[in-house]
């Protein structure tokens, strides 16, 4: 196998499609619940371009949505619960807000809580809108003073007025008309946490981290906090959340920061803690389902693995820059890859610190992708830096095993031999054998014997249904026809109605006919064969017919003993039949045990003279 056999290329109309987004900003969503994910990429725009939220099927675009300002994450998840299952929201983060859409309508908008100012930066203001303070020299000591405040501290309005000349200083506090007195928290990252279930489908709350260190839990139904903590004691900002677990049971919230390190907060903690710190600036982290491993990829070009305590496992180095991240689970192989992409233009794949495929891009990797898009499970959807988009598709052969060809091993990989974990013969399992030993051929002889039983009540059973032809629900050709039939009347005249059923959605049926099979010395049908108009599809006819029991000259007057002693066996059996043109035998049947008469309506000048009723 060679190393590009494994993927399908789809191709891209790379003339129409320029992208510029972040890892971020993409998702793949059920939009219609129909199976058939779509990818939402929220694009930054180039130049004077303003950002949209693209939607692509497949390979093509089919819509986009113009946003008020730079995405900074897309997620989406579903608020409910109910059946029929309704549609996911989609989660756009922007600045201060969430805006979250339903059928890519705008639905609603959460607003981050705002921050009260310092009180030495409120302070500072109001010495700035002094008429007396509106000159040079005293600009210069109250800007200083304004500077002496921690940038983390400073609201964003400080900080533009920080970065205008002095007359544009002087423009700004003429038109302002109060003090800033609060300043509005940024969104720095957002994910999905499942709450209840880890079904793709399954309901989830919106996880917001600030850019004053706070992690909000959103209740997914009406938006409102849930949970707030603190990321970690000294003030970090995030720069990506991973959220596993589920919310209702236990959680863990993986965040890397933009100091070097990796935080983590758990289920009840008002404040998280570090878990360890890296070399370098921290570039992309991804935390496995599977033992909740962390691996880093740092801009000193090491591809690290951590352990869920925060102990690092093992630890290489690559041959270029790292770019992105991200996890390459394959079901049907039971196996979860890392694939990491290079400034060189290569992506490796990686099953711990083995490289199991290489792949070279022609283009530097901006943003990357794992998923299922449109029918296919297994699509790798890259995002390049000239913003081409490239799709490539899993084979169903492919392998990536150990043994297959073209697997290849990472520096400072030594395959280790691990014996396979065999539990000890106990006493119980030693007994257990030397019993089947001294008994085996009675134990043989027993299970054929149960064997042949078994084979015997099948063929019985088999018999009896062909010989009743008693099948109410047709198969094969004629799979969504139903038959079924009521009765009603006291007797001797009874009304017998027919319903048939067409439970398809796209096919009409025709050509069918009702024949009913009675003994003629119990029961005589006014019409004994109807013929059935088109049945359109999801509908349903309604057939009547009358049939009236017989009775002989001189009844015995024991007829009036039957709703005692039971009902006429065989003779009150009345069998329809659902016939084809074109076909010998019937397409189903349907039997009808037919109720007696009641005994005031029988005919009593029938009935026996002699019968010693006195």
């Amino acid at each position: 196998m060679s190393l590009s056999s494994r993927w399908l290329d789809v191709e891209v109309g790379t003339d129409e499609i320029d992208l510029n987004s972040l890892p971020s900003n993409l998702g793949l969503i059920d939009l219609q619940n129909d199976n058939e994910f779509k990818l939402l990429v929220g694009d930054l725009g180039r130049g004077d371009e303003m950002p949209k939220l693209k939607v692509f099927k497949g390979a093509m675009q089919t819509s986009d949505l113009v946003l008020p300002d730079l995405p900074l994450g897309v997620v989406g998840f579903y608020t409910s619960e109910t059946m029929p299952r309704s549609f996911p929201v989609v989660a756009v983060a922007m600045s201060s807000c969430i805006y979250i859409y339903r059928n890519m309508k705008l639905f609603y908008k959460y607003y981050l809580p705002s921050v009260e100012l310092s009180s030495c930066e409120v302070e500072v203001w109001k010495q700035l809108i002094e008429p007396h303070n509106q000159n040079e020299e005293s600009f210069k000591a109250l800007t200083t003073s304004l500077q002496s405040i921690p940038q983390k501290v400073l609201s964003y309005q400080s900080q533009n007025f920080l970065s205008l000349d002095f007359e544009q200083r002087l423009e700004y506090l003429q038109q302002m008309t109060e003090l800033p007195g609060c300043k509005n928290s940024e969104i720095a990252c957002i994910t999905a946490l499942k709450m209840n279930s880890v079904d793709k489908y399954a309901l989830s709350c919106l996880v917001v981290g600030t850019e004053d260190g706070e992690i909000i839990i959103l209740e997914p139904a009406s938006f409102t906090p849930i949970s707030t903590a603190k990321l970690y004691t000294i003030k970090k900002t995030p720069y990506q959340m991973v959220a596993t677990g589920l919310y209702n049971v236990d959680y863990r919230i993986t965040i890397a920061t933009r100091d070097k390190s990796v935080c983590l907060l758990k289920r009840d903690w008002k404040e998280g803690q570090l878990l360890f710190r890296t070399d370098e600036h921290i570039i992309a982290i991804e935390v496995s389902n599977i033992d909740n491993s962390i691996f880093v990829i740092c801009c000193d070009s090491t591809f690290a693995c951590y352990s869920k305590k925060g102990k690092k496992q093992w630890s290489i180095t690559l041959e270029h820059r790292p770019v992105a991240l991200t996890l390459v689970p394959i079901m049907h192989l039971g196996t979860t890859l890392t694939a990491v992409a290079l400034a060189s233009g290569h992506l490796h794949l990686y099953d711990g610190k083995a490289r199991r495929d290489t792949m070279f891009i022609r283009d530097v990797v901006s943003v990357m992708k794992f998923g299922q898009l449109g029918k296919e499970e297994n699509v790798f959807i890259i995002i390049t830096a000239n913003g081409n988009l490239m799709l490539k598709i899993l084979k169903r052969t492919a392998d990536f095993n150990s043994d297959a060809a073209s697997v290849e091993a990472g520096p400072n990989y030594c395959p280790a031999h691990k014996p396979w974990l065999i539990p000890k013969k106990s006493k119980l399992f030693l007994e257990q054998s030397a019993r089947e030993r001294e008994n085996a051929v009675a134990m043989h002889e027993a299970f054929q014997l149960d064997l042949n039983r078994l084979r015997l009540l099948a063929a019985k059973t088999l018999l009896e249904t062909h010989v009743k032809s008693d099948n109410s629900i047709a198969v094969g050709a004629l799979e969504p026809i139903r038959l079924s039939a009521e009765v009603e009347g006291l007797g001797p005249v009874f009304r017998v109605t027919l319903i048939i059923e067409n439970t398809s959605s796209e096919r009409a049926v025709m050509g069918l006919a009702l024949l009913f099979h009675v003994h003629t010395n119990c029961y005589k049908v006014s019409k004994p064969y109807i013929k059935v108009p088109l049945l359109s599809p999801n509908s349903q006819l309604k057939l009547p017919t009358k049939i009236e029991e017989v009775f002989e000259e001189n009844l015995n007057p024991e007829i009036l003993l039957r709703t005692v002693t039971g009902q006429g066996g065989e003779r009150s059996l009345l069998k329809i039949l659902l016939l084809k043109e074109g076909r010998k035998t019937p397409v189903l049947a349907a039997t009808v045990q037919m109720p007696p008469t009641d005994p005031m309506m029988i005919p009593y000048d029938k009935m026996q003279s002699d019968s010693g009723f006195d």
